[in-house]
């Protein structure tokens, strides 16, 4: 038998998966196994393969990723007859955030059609959720445990063998000392090779240097035009600074391997663009492997694999049971260089560290301009640098915005510009009412600043922040544009007066206006801003209205705020 997994990602999350369900099928012995992304599958010979596990993330509102945009216009071909995939055997599993509607709703999609065209269940579909504690993996591997039971009782692979996860994906031939590596130095993240070119031309703190919160305002400048439009997002790929790069690598006695340079060869999986080239370890930890990263059950499970027999009794009986140590590592906050400290890893083989580290994926931020007022060659985005305290009381901060951080005028980043969820062309003409919190203003920014351009001026921004004159972004700019009649501005300070005030109740105290605009002038209604709290409360609040000011019951107003998110006249970009 031959198997194939097939994974369709935007941000390297399906990815991850496809590699851990074919480890988890090492046991088995295939003809020939193959993990790939769907846009490098001939799709014309999907009909002469015998298992077929697809592994898609979920974008936007339910869509697929584009990536798989081609193969899944070919699925649903109507001339395609019913028994055209008879005989292959699949199964699915999705990749996802149940905070957000049509949650894993293109593995959904896939699976049916899959049914349709004849191929044949293998076990049900798998849902792996992004906001659970311990991410996909948390129903990844008790789904890959019901995979393996269904193909051993359906007679599509033998008996399972010891050595589960044993065999690596990767293999390393190693070079002469001398070897070149061929990576431009001038850019400062070289770890995306489809991403355009930009240069650092501002990286300022818009927050008082007192301030608890450092936010940045960056413009970054394409050496080309860009093509884009408000809503739309930058994807950046961060590395790792050098100095901890050298520090990490001194900590874990990993001197005498830094700098050989070697070549990578793939057994069953694809590689990354970048690591096709000559490499080192010191390069990979920089620019591609996330060391300083959060942990995830996929490396602990590859730890344990690989470490077991060089454990001792106390740190095997610590690592078995990876899925609470990982857990309970998350809940310290501890970052997979802590937990690689914690365990005799000085002797890992280059392959082995790729199977256990993660890699870093790419970092989606909302452009915070419009083309029309910038220019075509200047974006601007404003960042929020994250960080955290561990259970050791240490302050670290997240590997993006930390490298962001550093960014000085003049130096070069790549970056690669993409289609965002919200649709703001849908509604040029209409009246707009826009609520954001922090650094959700970015995507309404852009889309303010386009529509005033345009002589648009039935704006109205409901704009949520802790403190006047701390993080009120772009105010002087948004009292601007009061001042001209071009936006009528209620603003929430939450934490001005000692009862806080969010953007809700600014809606709340201003339910006839929004009712009007809603119900007489036909309003688009987009939300911006932090996930876990800004969409329900601002959907309560429009429920709220419905009811008061046109004494709808409770289930009609649910019904017609829905019907609303439906038309696409209600849009979020929650985050």
């Amino acid at each position: 038998m031959k198997l194939l997994i097939l994974y369709a990602t935007t941000m390297g999350n399906s990815k991850g998966v496809a590699e851990a369900i074919s480890k988890s099928l090492d046991v088995y012995q295939f003809e020939d196994k193959r993990v790939m992304a769907v846009n490098q599958y001939d799709k014309e010979k999907l009909i002469d393969e015998n298992i077929v596990i697809f592994v898609c993330s979920t974008i936007g509102k339910g869509n697929e990723p584009k990536m798989m945009t081609e193969f899944w216009h070919y699925l649903l071909r109507e001339e395609l007859p019913g028994y055209i995939l008879s005989t292959i055997h699949f199964t699915v599993f999705g990749c996802g955030d149940s905070r957000f509607k049509l949650f894993n709703y293109p593995s959904k999609r896939l699976y049916r059609r899959l049914l349709q065209l004849g191929a044949n269940p293998i076990n049900d579909r798998g849902i792996g959720d992004a906001s659970n504690e311990n991410g996909h993996y948390q129903t990844l591997y008790p789904w890959i445990d019901d995979l393996k039971k269904n193909l051993e009782e359906k007679g599509l692979v033998s008996g399972a063998t010891d050595g589960a996860g044993k065999s690596s994906d990767f293999s390393i031939e190693y070079l002469e000392e001398d070897a070149s590596m061929n990576i431009d130095s001038s850019v400062r993240n070289n770890n995306n090779k489809t991403g355009e070119l930009f240069e650092v031309v501002k990286n300022d703190r818009v927050t008082p240097n007192d301030y608890f919160r450092d936010t940045r305002l960056i413009h970054l400048k394409s050496t080309n035009s860009l093509s884009y439009n408000p809503g739309d997002i930058i994807d950046i790929i961060p590395v790792n600074l050098k100095s901890e790069i050298n520090d990490a690598i001194v900590k874990l006695q990993w001197e005498e391997i830094a700098n050989k340079p070697f070549i990578i060869n793939s057994v069953n999986c694809d590689l990354p663009e970048e690591w096709k080239s000559t490499q080192t370890l010191r390069n990979l930890l920089e620019n591609s492997l996330d060391i300083f990263g959060i942990p995830n059950l996929k490396m602990g499970r590859s730890l344990y694999s690989i470490l077991e027999n060089k454990l001792n009794d106390e740190d095997k009986a610590k690592l078995s049971d990876y899925e609470s140590y990982i857990k309970n590592c998350i809940n310290e906050k501890k970052s997979v260089l802590d937990i690689l400290c914690e365990f005799p890893t000085k002797d890992l083989k280059i392959e082995e560290i790729l199977e256990i580290i993660p890699t870093i994926t790419a970092r989606s931020y909302s452009i915070a301009s419009s083309r029309k007022v910038s220019g075509d060659n200047l974006i601007e985005l404003i960042i929020g640098i994250n960080n955290y305290t561990t259970a050791k009381n240490e302050t670290r901060y997240g590997i993006a915005t930390k490298w962001i951080s550093t960014l000085k005028p003049s130096e070069k980043i790549c970056g690669e510009v993409k289609e965002g969820v919200m649709k703001f062309d849908s509604f040029a003409e209409q009246p707009a009412i826009m609520i954001c919190t922090g650094t959700g203003i970015a995507s309404i920014r852009s889309c303010l600043q386009e529509r005033i351009s345009q002589g648009q001026k039935e704006n109205y921004l409901f704009f949520g922040f802790r403190n006047t004159n701390n993080d009120d972004y772009f105010m002087d700019e948004l009292k601007k544009y009061s001042d001209e009649g071009s936006v009528k501005l209620f603003l929430a300070a939450s934490r001005d007066q000692p009862e806080k005030v969010y953007v809700q109740n600014k809606l709340e105290e201003n339910a006839k206006l929004v009712w009007e605009l809603i119900t007489k002038k036909n309003a688009h209604i987009i939300v911006s801003g932090n996930i876990n709290t800004l969409p329900s409360s601002v959907k309560t609040a429009l429920r709220d209205i419905y009811i008061e000011e046109g004494g709808y019951t409770l289930d009609q107003a649910t019904q017609s705020i829905q019907s609303l998110e439906d038309q696409e006249i209600y849009q979020e970009e929650c985050y």
